[in-house]
């Protein structure tokens, strides 16, 4: 599937103020071996919205969050508010 060279640059702006948030707070941490320099905890993880609550309702629509496997890494979300595009 191709993009459309409008709506990569709208995920890359995105994903940009998303970077830019987690860094204010000092990016997320999900145990003691992600710490900032000075040893604390980063606190952008309790603004995600869905990542570790499979199974949940999603906050947005109250539809159950799903977990999916990528090459060995895994990617939480909400098959309704994030459908996937047509092939």
């Amino acid at each position: 599937m191709a993009l459309s060279q409008r709506k990569a640059l709208e995920i890359l702006r995105a994903a940009r103020e998303v970077m830019e948030r987690a860094l204010e707070v000092g990016g997320t941490s999900f145990d003691a071996l992600y710490v900032n320099v000075d040893g604390r905890s980063g606190y952008f993880a309790r603004s995600l919205a869905v990542y570790g609550r499979t199974g949940q309702a999603c906050p947005r629509c109250g539809g159950v969050i799903r977990r999916e496997m990528y090459g060995g890494r895994s990617s939480h979300f909400c098959p309704r508010c994030q459908r996937r595009a047509a092939p």
